[in-house]
C-alpha cells in the first residue's frame, strides 16, 4: 500500500513541479514559433505514433532512442529501427536507429532527416522561375546514446546529438542532449518514464545568402561603394521538452496483452499536453493500437497496427499508424524493425 501511495504522489507531483520550474509562457503568449529545429518534435515509430505518442514509459524497442533513451538499456539484442513518413506539404521525414548491446550497457546510434524536393527560385523579375536556379530546405540530426540498467527495475540513458538546418545557401547548427530514466515499479506491470529532450545551444543562420553586396552605410561619405555587409539575424533556442509517462499492462496471458499508456508533455514553446494510448497484442504476433492527443491545435486521434514476424532466430516488426491533422489532412507512418 505504501508503494502505491508513493507512486501516486510521484505521478501527480512531477508534472506540477515541471510546470513550476520550467514554465516559459506568460498570460496570452505561449512561445509558438519561437524555437528552431521543429523537426526534432516529429514522432518516431509507427507503434508509438499509433498509441497517441504516449511512449515514455513503454520505450521497449529501438524507437526509445527518440522517446526515452533509458529504454534501450533494457534491450537484450541488437535491434534496428526505420521510420518513414510523407509529412504535410510534400515534406518527407526519415529516421534510422541502431541499438548494440555491450558489456557495460547498450549503445545507440540514430539519424533523423527532414527533406523536400528542389523548388524553383522566383523573384519579382522572374516570377515563374525560368532561370532554372533551384533551392531547398532540409534538416538533420545524428545522435549517439549510452544507456544502462542500473538494477533490474531502473535504467538511465543519455544521448548527445548534432543538429543542422539548411535553407538554400545558409545553415545553422548546434549540439544538444537527451536524458531519460525508466523505472519498473514491480506493481502490476506499472512503469514510469521521464525524459528531457533537446537540451542544448541556440541556432543561428549563417551563409552567403545573408551577405549584401554594394552596401553604402553612409551616403554622405565617399569611398563606401562596393562594400559588403552581413545581415543581422537572431539566435533561436531548441524546442526543449519534458516528458513524464506511465504505462500499465492491464492484463497479460497466453492469448493476448492489453497495454495502456499516458504521457504528460511540457514543451517550452507550447501549452502542456496529454497523450493517451493503448495496444492490444494477439499472442505477440498481431497488434492493434489507438490513441488520443489532448491540447494540440490540429492533431487528435491516432490508430494503427503491426505484425511481429519471427523468422528463424530473428524478429521482423512491421508497423503502421494513421494520424489525424484536422484541416491539414492526415499523415501515415510506416516503420520496420529488426531484432537479432
Amino acid at each position: 500500500m505504501k508503494k502505491i501511495f508513493f507512486l501516486i504522489v510521484v505521478i501527480v507531483l512531477a508534472p506540477i513541479a515541471l510546470r513550476a520550474q520550467f514554465s516559459t509562457t506568460t498570460e496570452g503568449f505561449n512561445n509558438n514559433g519561437t524555437r528552431a529545429a521543429q523537426f526534432l518534435k516529429l514522432a518516431v515509430g509507427a507503434r508509438a505514433s499509433a498509441m497517441g505518442e504516449s511512449f515514455a514509459a513503454v520505450a521497449n524497442d529501438a524507437s526509445a532512442l527518440f522517446w526515452n533513451p533509458a529504454g534501450i538499456g533494457n534491450l537484450q539484442n541488437l535491434e534496428v529501427h526505420l521510420t518513414h513518413v510523407d509529412y504535410l506539404l510534400d515534406v518527407r521525414f526519415d529516421y534510422a536507429g541502431l541499438v548494440v548491446p555491450i558489456g557495460s550497457g547498450n549503445l545507440g546510434f540514430s539519424a533523423a532527416v527532414l527533406g523536400m524536393d528542389d523548388e524553383r527560385v522566383t523573384t519579382l523579375a522572374d516570377p515563374d522561375g525560368e532561370s532554372g536556379v533551384t533551392w531547398k530546405a532540409s534538416s538533420f540530426a545524428v545522435g549517439m546514446t549510452y544507456s544502462r540498467a542500473i538494477t533490474d527495475r531502473f535504467a538511465v540513458g543519455l544521448t548527445g546529438k548534432y543538429i543542422q538546418e539548411n535553407l538554400f545557401n545558409s545553415s545553422a547548427n548546434t549540439l544538444a542532449l537527451d536524458i531519460g530514466s525508466l523505472y519498473n515499479t514491480g506493481i502490476r506491470g506499472i512503469k514510469i518514464g521521464m525524459a528531457m529532450s533537446n537540451f542544448g545551444g541556440k541556432m543561428k543562420l549563417g551563409g552567403r545568402d545573408l551577405t549584401q553586396r554594394d552596401v553604402d552605410s553612409d551616403q554622405t561619405l565617399g569611398g563606401n561603394i562596393g562594400q559588403s555587409a552581413d545581415l543581422v539575424v537572431n539566435s533561436w533556442p531548441l524546442p526543449l521538452n519534458f516528458r513524464v509517462g506511465l504505462s500499465l499492462e492491464l492484463f497479460k496471458n497466453e492469448s493476448g496483452t492489453l497495454l495502456l499508456a499516458a504521457d504528460f508533455n511540457h514543451p517550452t514553446d507550447a501549452e502542456e499536453r496529454l497523450n493517451f494510448g493503448a495496444e492490444y497484442s494477439f499472442s505477440n504476433r498481431l497488434f492493434l493500437r489507438g490513441g488520443y492527443k489532448l491540447n494540440y491545435e490540429e492533431e487528435s486521434y491516432t490508430f494503427g497496427g503491426g505484425l511481429n514476424l519471427p523468422i528463424t532466430n530473428y524478429n521482423f516488426m512491421l508497423d503502421y499508424s494513421f494520424n489525424e491533422f484536422g484541416i491539414l489532412g492526415e499523415t501515415h507512418r510506416f516503420s520496420l524493425g529488426f531484432r537479432l
